[in-house]
């Protein structure tokens, strides 16, 4: 049986959904204002991810994530630049799907935004003041946290320790938070009963929820930064709409540092998912970001991404040999058990982590059988099999391995392949005829170029320096 973290409770609990075989997911997705960062895209690859595995499991997953297409930054940005606020959000979520799909992240069942739901938003607002919950003020309507006696729950906080930096003059309590605001001259406004304005930001999660999964839903996802105040408020809000429970599992996935500071533009150390991927491999980046448990943070650093460079081409190359081996030995045939470890470790909690670390013990063992030429084939077919199989839900390592190698060569060498070959009948010709001089002179120009020569009893091969 499947087991999550729920920041609920905090702690660990079985999974049971509110209807047999079904999951209702939800996960707050980017505001486009700009373009993707890798903290983005972590979150994309880590919902998509507990999204395939319910369905791995048989699960039928009805999975949605948001945009934010109004914000002040898609204003501010758009005024900036003379344009429309929707050309501006527009721009930014078709480059979100290229980054995305380049990163093998899947579509949700439903991509919502929020300028698609204002006229539910405006009944969902309605219903809350009707019942008391929230207050008109000068064209605002504001979220009293006082009428809600659970307010914290999610975020552990006592009232009096809570900090809200939401500006409204119209507030009666500091910490009560803004479901609808008035528009100044030249934003986006939709007419409503008590302003032309616009939604505030924590109503427009819990309205779109309701629109495509109903007033209950079974996960609700988004990353640590978001606990407070955003998802106390949309469990404010929620329950006091409908008086039920809004999410029963709350799913937070860990932050992005960057060489041990937190992500930031202000620190200049911010890392856009295209910036990555000029850099690195999109399943490189992939990797980074499922050797970490999805509520761990993740410090990213060259010398992380060096790390996983190395070991992703050190798997494609074992998966090169596997798929070109020539019959085995007479050995008994050996299971690695490889998709009972797979569900073992992904029932607790979703941990790639361990899955990933039990592929590498996996690939030392065969590796060894390789190089001894003790192996029967069976164990070779019956491990590629299940191996395919947990590389599809995972999405890695299912990739051409030649054409993976080709890519990461192209990506690391400044040379091309002719130019190599020629430098390696060159240094075959040197030590030939015993010219150690120019054996050393062609070893350092390539080992300037990141290629290593490597001097086997029966051939000369080469291998990329990372």
């Amino acid at each position: 049986m499947i087991e999550i973290y729920n920041t609920l409770t905090r702690k660990k609990e079985k999974f049971i959904p509110l209807k047999e075989g079904e999951v209702k997911m939800y996960a707050c997705g980017v505001t486009p204002y700009d373009e993707m960062h890798i903290g983005h895209a972590r979150q994309a690859v880590v919902y998509d991810l507990i999204r395939r595995y319910f369905e791995y499991s048989g699960y039928s997953v009805k999975y949605i994530r948001n945009f934010t297409d109004i914000d002040d930054k898609i204003i501010k940005k758009a005024n900036n630049q003379g344009k429309e606020s929707k050309e501006i959000s527009e721009y930014y979520i078709q480059q979100s799907y290229i980054d995305l799909e380049k990163l093998k992240v899947k579509k949700a069942t439903h991509e919502s935004k929020v300028s698609e739901c204002i006229e539910e938003i405006i009944q969902y607002i309605q219903v809350l003041i009707d019942k008391d919950f929230a207050y008109v003020a000068n064209g605002e309507v504001i979220f009293s946290i006082d009428k809600f006696s659970e307010y914290g729950k999610l975020s552990n906080r006592k009232r009096e320790d809570l900090i809200n930096t939401e500006e409204s003059r119209n507030k009666k309590n500091q910490n009560d938070f803004v479901l609808w605001k008035p528009s100044k001259p030249g934003e986006p406004s939709w007419n409503s009963p008590w302003s032309s304005g616009r939604p505030g930001w924590h109503i427009e999660c819990s309205v779109m929820a309701n629109k495509y999964l109903g007033e209950q839903i079974d996960i609700h996802g988004g990353g640590l930064d978001l606990i407070f105040p955003h998802h106390e408020n949309e469990i404010a809000q929620s329950e006091a709409y409908s008086g039920k429970q809004f999410a029963k599992y709350w799913v937070h996935n860990g932050l992005i540092m960057i060489d041990g500071a937190k992500m930031s533009k202000s620190l200049g150390n911010f890392l856009t998912v295209k910036d990555a991927l000029n850099k690195y491999l999109p399943e490189e980046i992939r990797y980074v970001i499922l050797i970490h448990k999805y509520d761990s943070d993740i410090d990213f650093s060259e010398e992380l991404f060096l790390n996983a460079r190395k070991r992703m081409a050190y798997f494609y190359t074992t998966i090169d040999k596997l798929n070109n081996l020539k019959e085995g030995s007479n050995e008994p045939a050996t299971s690695f058990h490889l998709k009972e470890k797979f569900v073992e470790y992904m029932n607790d909690n979703f941990n790639t982590s361990k899955v990933i670390a039990e592929i590498g013990e996996i690939f030392k063992e065969l590796n060894k059988m390789i190089a001894s030429g003790s192996y029967s084939q069976s164990t070779i077919d019956d491990f590629l099999k299940e191996f395919r199989e947990v590389s599809s839900i995972l999405d890695l390592f299912n990739e051409d391995p030649k054409q993976y190698l080709k890519n990461l060569k192209e990506k690391v060498l400044d040379i091309d392949e002719s130019y190599l070959n020629q430098k390696i009948e060159e240094y075959k010709r040197a030590k030939e005829n015993k010219d150690y001089s120019k054996v050393d002179e062609i070893r350092q120009e390539l080992k300037d170029k990141k290629v290593s020569i490597q001097d086997n009893p029966d051939s000369i091969t080469w291998e990329m320096i990372f």
